[in-house]
């Protein structure tokens, strides 16, 4: 788009503070420009320009900062066009990273260890948009006409380009590569040679004169070479503060082994071990170590089993750490390792690219939230073990990236242990995926399942049309009572263009046990109800939705919520379409909230859609602008259901009321209608037994009158109430409680300060037992802020939003006195003193020279046998019953006859120690 020098300076002629819209189309810097301003437009609130020198300056809202930032604009003309532009962004501190503003761009570039960049320079001219930054510690440029992305920090070069380069395109950039260049990532070393950072993407060359049934082009025959034996190809690995590059080893050193060096002389004991198709590579070194630590004993494994073919075959990395303190605590150990494959190992429907595990002793790992899942060390490690290795074979350095900063991943914790074990597969050769276990032993138990997995769409060539990426945390703490399960969208996602973002994330989250918020529960997708104070412990997922900003002058972005705890359910959304062209703007925007509450129940709903436009005009020196508006917003509450409708014109406005009026803040609830809320009489109020219960009772506790059958060594049982209780008495309601709680308010009704009364009083066979000579202890809930809080009905709990009200009294817990044994055996009556003779006496008394008399015991086997499998049988059953008919016909009593043997029969084989001995019967 040409731009002439007359109508520049119009635009530009504004005064200190005003605002001057410059569109990204008549910039013409195409796609450098729109991620910095995603509605293709750059407002600047002008604090220094010249119209006559066609530049200007000021503050400008940009997608890259939180806060409006420094903006220069500067034109070049040749007196009637404009013929090169430049804008300079100055951005906060830190900035922001090369490699990630070269993927705001779609430029695919790896992760870099940097620079950082703060000052920005986006420029046109003859020969196209480019953009160039620099930060403290190094500089980036792109090229976007030649996808071509150059990195440099700290002494190191990357270039990055999705086409092939030639060799007189090279030699521009101070690079030598025979035969020009492959698109891909390459590190450029001080030589001027190149070594891939990733495998170079694959760019087949077409040969017309081969075609496919379907009439395309084929790529050409090309012949396959096989290298005799295996190597390790030469490559470069990102670390935290560089690049290792790995590869063939030093001439004279290709086979056998030869250990180098003294661990104790700072240079470290060195192994280098190479027979294709296997190569060994580490270091072993003692270092001094910096408070709080006394020694570091750390190393570094390398391994590779290549099949011969470039970038193919099985490597790994492996590193560890023995951290010994100054004083007073033991010393720390962790290791971790992970192996990884390419192409991977199995069938295609599966296939395992990456295995990792570690342990920690005395060490604590910090579990990462949803969204650090992706930078997690361990995660990265299952499809790039250089994340955690290759560090130039330097242990601190490694060290430092995991145990290093304000909040480090591992830290020495006294008595602590943590296990990892992970794996990286692929499935159907189209959804890519990492698990990893993790267990955290100590005060704070932690039993965590973390992933990640993605698609993309198609899976082969360069243009994508969708990505889906998502993280997944499973995380239960046992000991504190907390279970979280959330997954959440990254950055990646994108759907049909990769300008149309994804995000959002989803939260499940529960407090049970000894957590000071036992019996919450928090489910919510894409967030909360806007007017909803969210308690500081629930977890706070990102809007669903998604940003898409189409060409340079239209962005939609759209967002949705659910969600659910102990008081409301809501849910909602969102859809704002703008459009931007120099001073002219339009837009839609629909918007929908609802709210559910019950305890009381309650319906609370609003839409609003707004449609406008305005536009912007210059006449001399005065700006004026011109605004049309069409919108409507919709309420509707109940129970009794009522709503109002409000239309709002660019010159009027009147709102329409239908149905009920909106209840008062202060809508309560009588006695009748909140009683109806609590649950029957039988469950508001319980009495559970404890131990000391007798098992042969009713599943209830109770015999068949009603009353419990107890032990007399020891009894205890437990009151508890769906009401929290204020004064708690024993026996009966006279003089002081026995316990306090708080005083009684019924958020339905409206009433606060109410007293409600516990009494437990206990009969022992129609006599009142003393229950204050029995131990207590008081028992506590957490109860409903919706029913026993303070606040309107028709609102959400107020006071940071709270859901729970917690240690409420509920009920308690009484045990009997332990048992007293008396001193004496009280009266013996003469019938308990009876006895009946033996007749005849027998021998009496025995002597020495007495022998046996009768018969003589034996003990056969299968005696213990027969009596399981016939003292419950069919036929001995029958003959009891015959017996007892019997014997009830002669005229006996023969009482309540147990009839069911069949717990005899079961006890059989554990009763007898040894078969029984037997003598006949006659």
């Amino acid at each position: 788009m040409t731009i002439h020098v007359d109508e520049l300076r119009k635009l530009l002629d504004t005064g200190e503070g005003q605002e001057v819209e410059l569109p990204g189309e008549m910039l013409g810097l195409g796609d450098v420009f729109q991620p910095f301003f995603p509605d293709g437009v750059l407002r600047l609130a002008s604090s220094d320009g010249h119209s006559g020198a066609l530049r200007a300056v000021g503050a400008a809202v940009t997608s890259l900062a939180d806060r409006p930032v420094r903006v220069c604009a500067t034109f070049s003309h040749d007196g009637s066009v404009v013929t090169a532009v430049a804008l300079d962004i100055e951005l906060p501190a830190p900035g922001t990273r090369a490699d990630e503003l070269a993927r705001v761009l779609g430029v695919d570039v790896p992760h870099l260890p940097g620079p950082d960049v703060d000052r920005i320079t986006l420029a046109r001219n003859g020969a196209g948009a480019t953009l160039t930054a620099a930060g403290p510690r190094g500089r980036a440029a792109l090229s976007q006409d030649a996808r071509l992305f150059v990195a440099e920090a700290d002494g190191w070069r990357m270039v990055c380009c999705e086409q092939n380069l030639t060799e007189d395109q090279l030699a521009i950039l101070d690079i030598r590569a025979t035969g020009g260049l492959a698109a891909g990532s390459w590190l450029v070393l001080p030589d001027g040679s190149v070594v891939p950072v990733k495998a170079p993407l694959a760019v087949p060359r077409l040969d017309a004169s081969r075609v496919d049934g379907l009439g395309r082009v084929m790529p050409e025959r090309t012949a396959t070479t096989r290298r005799r034996g295996l190597s390790r190809p030469l490559r470069a690995i990102a670390t935290r503060d560089g690049f290792a590059v790995l590869g063939v080893p030093a001439p004279g050193r290709e086979r056998g082994f030869k250990p180098i060096g003294n661990p104790l002389d700072g240079q470290g004991l060195g192994i280098d071990y190479s027979t294709p198709p296997l190569r060994i590579a580490g270091t072993l070194t003692v270092l001094p170590a910096q408070a709080p630590y006394k020694t570091i004993i750390g190393g570094v494994l390398l391994f590779s089993f290549d099949s011969g073919d470039s970038g193919k075959g099985l490597y790994g990395t492996g590193m560890g750490a023995y951290v010994v303190p100054q004083a007073g605590t033991d010393p720390s150990f962790f290791a971790f390792a992970a192996i990884g494959s390419n192409p991977g190992i199995g069938i295609p429907a599966l296939r395992l690219n990456g295995i990792a595990a570690g342990m920690g002793w005395n060490s604590r790992i910090r579990v990462p939230e949803v969204e650090e899942i992706g930078v997690f060390p361990f995660i990265k490690a299952l499809t790039n073990p250089g994340a955690i290795g290759a560090e130039k074979g330097n242990p601190v350095k490694i060290l430092g990236t995991l145990v290093g900063g304000d909040n480090p991943w591992i830290r020495p914790a006294q008595d602590e242990l943590w296990v990892a074990a992970g794996l990286a597969f692929t499935v159907a050769e189209f959804v890519e995926g990492r698990a990893m276990a993790l267990l955290q032993t100590g005060p704070e138990l932690t039993v965590a399942l973390l992933g990640m997995g993605g698609v993309d769409f198609p899976k082969g060539g360069t243009k994508k049309y969708a990505r889906a990426e998502i993280g997944v945390r499973a995380v239960i703490k046992p000991l504190q009572g907390e279970l979280a399960i959330e997954a959440a969208l990254t950055p990646s996602s994108f759907l049909l263009d990769p300008n149309c973002r994804l995000r959002g994330g989803v939260a499940l989250k529960s407090w049970f046990g000894e957590s000071p918020h036992a019996g919450d529960l928090v489910l919510s997708v894409g967030g909360y109800h806007p007017k909803y104070q969210v308690p500081a412990h629930y977890p706070r997922p990102t809007r669903v939705g998604f940003d898409w900003a189409l060409g340079g002058n239209v962005t939609v972005s759209g967002n949705a919520y659910f969600a659910l705890t102990p008081a409301a359910v809501m849910a909602g959304g969102d859809l704002d379409i703008q459009f931007h062209a120099g001073p002219v703007r339009a837009w839609c925007v629909a918007k929908v909230d609802l709210l559910i509450q019950w305890k009381p129940f309650y319906i609370d709903a609003s839409l609003k859609i707004s449609i406008g436009v305005s536009a912007s005009i210059k006449i001399w020196f005065i700006r004026i602008s011109i605004t049309i508006e069409v919108g409507v917003s919709l309420q509707l509450w109940g129970p009794a259901f009522g709503g109002s409708a409000e239309v709002h014109l660019w010159f009027i406005s009147f709102t329409i009321n239908f149905g009920a009026s909106r209840p008062p803040q202060d809508r309560s609830l009588d006695w009748a209608g909140f009683r109806e809320m609590l649950p029957p009489p039988e469950s508001a109020v319980r009495v559970l037994p404890g131990a000391g219960l007798i098992e042969n009772t009713q599943t209830d506790g109770t015999r068949s009158d009603g009353a419990w059958e107890v032990s007399a060594a020891g009894f205890s049982f437990t009151t508890d109430s769906t009401v929290p209780v204020t004064q708690l008495y024993l026996n009966t309601k006279a003089g002081t409680p026995a316990e306090s709680g708080s005083l009684l308010n019924i958020r339905p009704m409206q009433q606060t300060g109410r007293t409600s009364v516990q009494c437990v009083s206990l009969t022992r066979e129609g006599e009142s037992v003393d229950l204050t000579t029995w131990s207590r202890a008081r028992t506590t809930a957490s109860v409903a802020q919706a029913l026993w809080g303070t606040g309107a009905g028709n609102t959400l709990p107020a006071k940071d939003g709270d859901q729970l009200i917690a240690n409420q009294l509920t009920g308690v817990r009484l045990a009997a006195p332990p048992l007293r044994n008396g001193t004496s055996t009280g009266y013996i009556s003469e019938e308990a003193l009876k006895f009946d003779p033996v007749n005849p006496d027998g021998h009496q008394p025995l002597k020495a020279t007495d022998g046996p008399v009768g018969a003589i015991p034996a003990r056969p086997s299968g005696v213990i046998a027969t009596i399981a499998t016939t003292v419950a049988a069919a036929t001995q059953i029958t003959a009891r019953g015959q017996l007892a008919g019997v014997l009830a016909g002669l005229g006996l009593n023969l009482g309540l006859l147990d009839n069911d043997l069949s717990a005899y029969a079961r006890a059989a084989q554990a009763t007898f120690t040894a078969e029984p001995m037997l003598v006949p019967a006659a």
